[in-house]
């Protein structure tokens, strides 16, 4: 019995370390989507509004959205101001050329701040609800050190509640431990 218990809270333990050390270093870029209304006939005009975390981003570093030239035009340009952390800019899509539009925001100052969402409305062309982009982000020199695609709804962080029911059910174990005379 005592070897059950031991594997028990090993198994926990491995589980544990595992989905918070899988979440801890990655970027995520999530998005929500507001239908707008349409001010010119024909258009179906759209908000994103992204929420960044898993980085810190300091000078000169950034992250750019990509927006597919066959699904999104009319890029608001120039984009709605963020904080003076940042510098926001965005390239049209150009279906003439195959070339997607860009979403670009680079910091301005070391630890940049990311509380303010970042927003941009668009022309929509696809059917049904805008989805998921790919984004990049970069270095100093431009250069891509991470990539991902943007995710439907706030970041994924972890309740308090979740955290309360984790270590409530490691006291109940130990709790059950003791009952049954193991020594942990």
């Amino acid at each position: 019995m005592k070897r059950s218990v031991h594997v028990i809270l090993f198994v926990l333990a491995v589980s544990l370390l595992i989905i918070f050390a899988g979440n801890s270093y990655a970027t995520t870029i999530s998005y929500q989507t507001t239908d707008l209304a349409d001010t010119t006939p024909g258009e179906d005009l759209w908000q994103y509004s992204y929420s960044v975390s898993g980085y810190t981003f300091n000078q000169s570093y950034g992250f750019t959205v990509l927006f597919n030239y066959l699904l999104y035009s009319n890029l608001e340009d120039p984009p709605p101001f963020v904080n003076n952390n940042w510098d926001p800019i965005v390239l049209q899509p150009d279906p003439s050329l195959l070339a997607d539009g860009t979403y670009d925001a680079m910091a301005l100052v070391n630890n940049a701040s990311l509380a303010d969402p970042f927003t941009v409305s668009f022309v929509w062309l696809g059917s049904g609800t805008p989805g998921s982009q790919p984004f990049q982000v970069y270095d100093p020199n431009f250069e891509t050190i991470e990539s991902g695609r943007t995710t439907s709804g706030a970041a994924a962080i972890p309740e308090p509640a979740t955290l309360l029911l984790l270590g409530s059910g490691l006291i109940g174990l130990i709790g059950i431990g003791k009952r049954l005379g193991i020594k942990a």
